[in-house]
């Protein structure tokens, strides 16, 4: 395992941890809202099964999370954050990249499109606008700075806590509530796995947009159900497992 360092173009730097396989392909992970680059341990567990099948994984805190710099979260920091990690593995020698994004990470991975990615992994992804009950997510408070000040801090509570809080802006609620789907799947230009849950209310939404928006998709883009699952996947982590390296193994070259 490797700890390393990432710098972005806007001066921001990366931590993340780095792993080999036994080939040149690299999986490349995006975490979700105010998460960091174990992902609740999911990210954990799926990175040592794509090295087991010989591919190489990068874990990322996104800016503003976890242990890299400060920074505002915001999807377009997210994107240029995938984009300099990408670019990082490239510098390596893996250019040949996949990228397994969950929850509203899946949206910077829509958005970030790097170049040496050949196809991408998306639980529970967002695929179309949504809107949440922030007011039942954040307290009146934070919700008062935001509305009175355009920022407001979260506190860490990431199994890791490497920070004592992360800051969002009201740009950071509108990225994940006002998406055009169209334009949004349409940008898209490698095949996608969508896999969902279907355990709890939030994921029937994103399912129907899902399902609505999968003919947006490159051709051989295909949308998976789990049956029992939730949105956090961690029930059926082995299901999730099984169904990324199968993807993989069709859109990736085999590692030596």
């Amino acid at each position: 395992m490797a700890e390393v360092a990432i710098t972005t173009p806007r001066g921001v730097t990366l931590a993340g941890t780095f792993e080999p396989g036994t080939g040149s392909t690299a999986v490349l992970f995006a975490h979700g809202f105010l998460s960091d680059r174990h992902s609740s341990l999911r990210f954990d567990i799926l990175a040592s099964a794509y090295r087991t099948a010989g591919h190489a994984t990068l874990q990322i805190d996104f800016s503003g999370c976890g242990a890299s710099d400060d920074d505002v979260v915001t999807v377009a920091g997210e994107v240029e954050d995938l984009r300099s990690a990408s670019a990082w593995l490239t510098e390596q020698g893996f250019g040949v990249q996949a990228i397994h994004a969950h929850s509203f990470g899946t949206l910077a991975a829509l958005r970030a499109q790097p170049t040496d990615v050949v196809t991408m992994v998306l639980t529970g992804p967002l695929t179309g606008p949504m809107s949440y009950p922030w007011e039942e997510i954040f307290s009146p408070a934070q919700l008062d700075d935001l509305e009175a000040v355009g920022h407001a801090r979260i506190p860490d509570d990431n199994e890791a806590a490497a920070r004592e809080y992360s800051v969002i802006s009201r740009q950071t609620l509108a990225d994940y509530s006002l998406i055009d789907q169209a334009e949004l799947l349409g940008a898209a230009r490698v095949p996608v796995l969508l896999v969902h849950g279907e355990s709890d209310a939030n994921e029937t939404e994103l399912v129907t947009l899902s399902r609505e928006g999968l003919p947006l998709l490159p051709d051989g883009s295909r949308l998976e159900i789990i049956d029992g699952a939730a949105h956090g996947m961690r029930d059926r982590i082995d299901v999730v497992a099984e169904l990324a390296l199968a993807w993989l193994a069709e859109h990736l070259p085999a590692p030596a």
